[in-house]
């Protein structure tokens, strides 16, 4: 028993050994698989989720690059593209949940020239914005991590609106060449979210979420790469193009809701409709926050559409998206942070189409004027 023991102890000694100097072969020849390498495309730092569709992959790292600008892009331990924080106050200043799309999360600025890091520094870090914005989230999506954000004890949520698209993206399952949770109809009570199982129907780089596999996937550079070979040798299945579902037919590019009279009365109905919807999911966002004590803000966060740049040969400016949200926000009694006002065309990359850092100034103003007007508690 004794030599069996002392054989099976100089064994596991023997795999720790080779485990060790595997993983550091590993290190020197390998690549730095955690250092995404310059892209074009946003969802190169995400990963599928089977709630949301896709969420920032924590502790991805790289370049966003498009022909306009170039920054580095670093995921924090928590999903979010903002600096390290712990999830209890630091007590350093008021913590404020920032929800959004591709505008919150910042394509087209560097983490510094974004609208949430312009308040904390106009305050004097008064303010503590947690930026929670993904790339082609709409408020559906901002409504399922409600319990997550609210994990952060924040005193305020402020959620942006895009206005040339959040109107579609809470009715229709396929965006942006994935899928995603959506809601078809303006139900009472609680919005009635569908689309599930999502499908994963694009790549997305592979990362553990719990777990030992999280564990090694966070420590060991040879773990991840022997996990993509088997992986890649098994010849991972990728799920069929299902198609599109809920509002089908409601146009994409939000057209029937932007130029109303031009659209036939099908078209104005499914228009009807999808504001309807953003309505039941904003109203149900509110109430949970009210419940829960926080104050509530939406930033109408204006694309070139609003400016005549999506449509051409319309007039413009056009202000029915904004119309439409500005009406909901007053019936729900939601409090709105508007700086269309003030943007013009020239806020906007002439390609890439998202803000400037000019943009986020101006949005970051008005932020920062309904923060500062917060009853202290």
């Amino acid at each position: 028993m004794r030599r069996a023991l002392a054989n099976l102890a100089l064994l596991l000694a023997s795999c720790a050994v080779a485990l060790a100097l595997g993983e550091a072969i590993a290190r020197r020849a390998l690549p730095d698989d955690r250092q995404v390498e310059a892209t074009a495309n946003q969802y190169r730092f995400y990963r599928f989720d089977p709630r949301l569709g896709w969420a920032n992959a924590a502790l991805r790292h790289g370049e966003f690059r498009r022909q306009e600008f170039a920054y580095p892009v670093r995921i924090n331990a928590h999903g979010m593209r903002y600096r390290e924080v712990d999830r209890a106050p630091s007590g350093k200043g008021t913590r404020v949940a920032v929800l959004g799309d591709s505008f919150a999360w910042g394509i087209g600025a560097a983490e510094a020239e974004r609208f949430t890091e312009r308040v904390e520094r106009a305050t004097g870090g008064a303010f503590e914005l947690l930026n929670f914005g993904v790339s082609g989230y709409g408020p559906v999506q901002h409504l399922l991590v409600l319990d997550e954000v609210l994990a952060f004890r924040p005193r305020a949520v402020v959620l942006s609106f895009c206005l040339g698209n959040d109107f579609a993206d809470n009715v229709l399952w396929r965006r942006y060449g994935y899928y995603k949770p959506f809601v078809a109809e303006a139900a009472p009570g609680a919005p009635r979210v569908e689309g599930y199982p999502l499908p994963n129907v694009r790549e997305f780089i592979v990362s553990e979420t719990s777990g030992a596999g999280a564990w090694l996937d966070e420590r060991s550079r040879l773990y991840r790469a022997v996990r993509a070979a088997l992986r890649a040798k098994a010849g991972a299945p990728v799920a069929e193009d299902p198609g599109q579902r809920g509002l089908v037919g409601f146009e994409e590019n939000q057209r029937d809701l932007y130029f109303p009279e031009r659209a036939s009365p099908e078209a104005r109905a499914l228009a009807t409709r999808a504001v309807a919807v953003n309505a039941a999911i904003l109203g149900a966002i509110a109430d949970r926050l009210r419940r829960e004590g926080v104050a509530f803000a939406v930033v109408l966060a204006p694309t070139k559409c609003e400016y005549g740049a999506c449509f051409p040969g319309e007039p413009a400016p056009n202000p029915r998206a904004r119309d439409h949200l500005l009406a909901t926000l007053g019936r729900l009694g939601i409090d709105a942070i508007d700086p269309t006002g003030e943007m013009t065309l020239a806020d906007f990359w002439a390609v890439d189409g998202h803000w400037r850092p000019s943009g986020h100034d101006k949005v970051a103003a008005r932020v920062q004027a309904w923060l500062e007007r917060l009853p202290a508690r």
